[in-house]
């Protein structure tokens, strides 16, 4: 079987769309979901309001104090899904004392015009969870939609037809009394399957191979970088990550292979270009520079208390 040309996978993202990337900022002092149970009431709310809105879900990650979504359809949908959400959000988390915390939430909804974007923005979704804590396999997550692609376990997962679900399952998963589940979803336990609402397949093939879709989510931090700093979150780079970063600036900046190439002065114009850009700390400066703790605590004191 011939693998698509990059023309083909341009052609089919012009056929596809339009897409949009649905975030809200994060909570400073809130949490929006504190347990499993909270993750589960509203990945099923995605799941139901998603068909309201007339949109479909191609990525998502569920994070304690905000969300993002990856959809196709139009930006109308996108503001009536997240009106609908936000509804639904109050509602329960008025049971939990916690009305106020929706109030705080904002949304925005970026426009993604290109290939390229839609894959920056796809695996920047899913990384997100796992740059944030170090106990999380982004591709065994599923309050992140990281396992749903090019996985062949998914057939092994069971579920029942949500036609099938009884009245008080029903009103237990949906937390209604007289929401319907559409036919076409899956459920297992009280969670909607994010396999039979989230357009993986679609997501799959814009990618074009599983190595595409690694190298993506894995290699490309530059890119993971730019979006954190454009959507106002932390940017997460693993010590791996930021080694490979480090050599690559000392090529293009200095014209060597490592910063152990490098005099003291370059070494510590290395190390504010890593922080500045990547928010290195002062423990990865003086591992990735080779200066010493006392001289990177020179450059950056209020880091050391």
């Amino acid at each position: 079987m011939n693998k698509p040309t990059e023309y083909q996978l341009e052609r089919l993202f012009a056929q596809s769309g339009p897409f949009f990337h649905l975030y809200t900022s994060p909570l400073e002092n809130d949490v929006l979901m504190d347990c499993d149970e909270d993750r589960t009431i509203i990945l099923n709310m995605i799941a139901l309001v998603s068909r309201e809105a007339n949109l479909e879900v191609l990525a998502y990650a569920l994070m304690s104090n905000h969300l993002h979504i990856i959809f196709k359809g139009s930006e109308l949908n996108g503001n009536t899904f997240f009106e609908l959400l936000a509804k639904r959000l109050k509602r329960y988390l008025s049971g939990k004392g916690k009305a106020k915390c929706i109030s705080k939430v904002c949304c925005g909804i970026q426009s993604i015009t290109s290939l390229r974007q839609f894959r920056d923005e796809i695996a920047y979704v899913i990384r997100n969870p796992f740059v944030v804590r170090d106990d999380i396999n982004l591709f065994a997550y599923q309050w992140c939609s990281g396992f749903l692609y090019f996985n062949p376990l998914l057939s092994f997962r069971k579920g029942i037809p949500a036609v099938e679900v009884s009245y008080r399952e029903r009103r237990r998963i949906t937390r209604s009394a007289d929401m319907e589940l559409p036919e076409g979803l899956w459920v297992s336990g009280d969670l909607i399957l994010p396999e039979s609402f989230v357009n993986y397949r679609l997501v799959e093939s814009l990618f074009g191979s599983a190595r595409k879709f690694l190298f993506w989510v894995l290699k490309n931090v530059e890119a993971q970088v730019e979006l954190a700093n454009k959507y106002g979150e932390s940017v997460g780079v693993s010590d791996d990550e930021m080694f490979q970063l480090s050599r690559q600036m000392c090529e293009k900046q200095f014209g060597v292979k490592t910063p152990q190439d490098l005099p003291e002065s370059q070494q510590k114009e290395l190390a504010i270009l890593l922080r500045n850009r990547y928010q290195a700390s002062n423990a990865q400066l003086c591992r990735l520079t080779g200066l010493s703790k006392s001289k990177i605590d020179t450059l950056y004191p209020l880091s050391t208390r």
